[in-house]
């Protein structure tokens, strides 16, 4: 049950949280729009004003779910440390100590209020974060109806090297697509296969997933397919128009597709076992799976290892205590950071670089705790 004292620190975590996520906001609109005033001008043409902040409105919207992803994790410690230092600073800290409370029990509010923002978190990268993917994906003086750039893409499982003049991730849609049938596994001869417009279906024939082409050149008698090839591209229900077997999905296709913040946890389950993809972009999305899973637990860890260097025995001074659990901090999660470099050209397992900050941290904040004050 909570106490008066704990809903006013947990009030306070929130407050520094929520101060400390507008500032980011607010540095990052003010760098990045500033910088980039000529690509927003171009979602008006005529020169008026309006589709220009309403442009940037949502382009910055969305930014917010991204930054919050990105940044949300420090700022969770950091709100911690602003809390107590604040409370040690006003002299709320040290009566509630010396009336018997342990410190942990005083500090409980702000595990708590780090659990709940890290659910928050979750729930942002779950739900929002894969639902304003295309809007991220968009070019800022672009809007979303307009597509966005593509990246070719070859297909590991069919060998069909995929491109189009623009793709639609948020519509499953592309247009002046292009396919390049491979020799002799599709086709008898090199062939490029163009189509007007093509729409990603994921149950087409045989319940498989793969694109839709109409507007065809050539036309599907023209193909010259190979036996095996029969069993990739296949006759539409419509005359004249091709279902052509794909694991390559429109987000795949755009120029920010390695980015797997963008997935979910299910869909970026579903792209590791993906074979139309390469291995080393599997590798990497089996890391990012692994980081999300240990990111709150890192959180959380490091929260209990920053407390016993802001609330010490020996004390030098509340700046001074915060400077030290600043650097910290930064150290702990610049080692996170570099187990996943590390990982990402294999020079550890996804699975060892993921829990072992975790593991270090926890040990680190045991070991630290007969420091704090009490």
């Amino acid at each position: 049950m909570l106490t008066t004292f704990d809903r006013y620190l947990l009030k306070r975590y929130f407050h520094a949280f929520a101060v400390c996520f507008v500032a980011a906001i607010g540095v990052f609109f003010v760098f990045d729009a500033f910088t980039n005033a000529d690509e927003f001008q171009k979602a008006s043409p005529d020169g008026s004003v309006w589709p220009i902040m309403r442009r940037m409105a949502v382009y910055y919207g969305c930014q917010s779910s991204l930054l919050l992803s990105l940044v949300g994790h420090m700022l969770c410690v950091l709100a911690t440390m602003i809390v107590l230092v604040t409370v040690q600073r006003t002299g709320e800290l040290h009566p509630v100590l010396a009336s018997g409370v342990p410190l942990y029990r005083v500090v409980l509010p702000l595990v708590t209020g780090a659990v709940l923002v890290n659910a928050g978190m979750m729930v942002n990268q779950e739900w929002v974060l894969p639902r304003v993917a295309h809007v991220l994906q968009t070019p800022r003086g672009r809007r979303v109806e307009q597509g966005v750039d593509v990246r070719p893409s070859l297909d590991f499982a069919t060998h069909v090297l995929i491109s189009a003049r623009v793709v639609y991730p948020g519509a499953g849609k592309m247009e002046g697509a292009e396919f390049v049938l491979p020799v002799p596994d599709v086709v008898t001869r090199l062939t490029t296969l163009k189509a007007s417009r093509a729409q990603y279906v994921s149950g087409g024939p045989g319940g498989r997933s793969g694109w839709l082409l109409f507007g065809l050149d050539p036309v599907p008698g023209e193909l010259p397919l190979a036996a095996a090839g029969r069993e990739i591209v296949w006759a539409g229900r419509r005359p004249g128009t091709l279902f052509l077997v794909s694991g390559v999905t429109p987000d795949q296709l755009s120029e920010k597709a390695g980015n797997s913040r963008f997935l979910s946890t299910p869909d970026l389950l579903k792209r590791i076992h993906n074979p139309s993809q390469a291995t080393r972009v599997a590798h990497d999305q089996s890391l990012a799976i692994h980081a999300r899973l240990t990111r709150p637990l890192l959180n959380i860890a490091a929260v209990f290892l920053v407390v016993p260097f802001l609330v010490r025995r020996e004390s030098r001074g509340a700046v001074t205590n915060l400077a030290i659990a600043g650097g910290v901090m930064l150290g702990l999660l610049g080692a996170a950071e570099a187990c996943l470099y590390l990982a990402s050209f294999q020079v550890l397992a996804p699975d060892v670089a993921a829990w072992l900050p975790v593991v270090a941290s926890g040990m680190c904040a045991t070991w630290y705790a007969r420091h704090a004050e009490t």
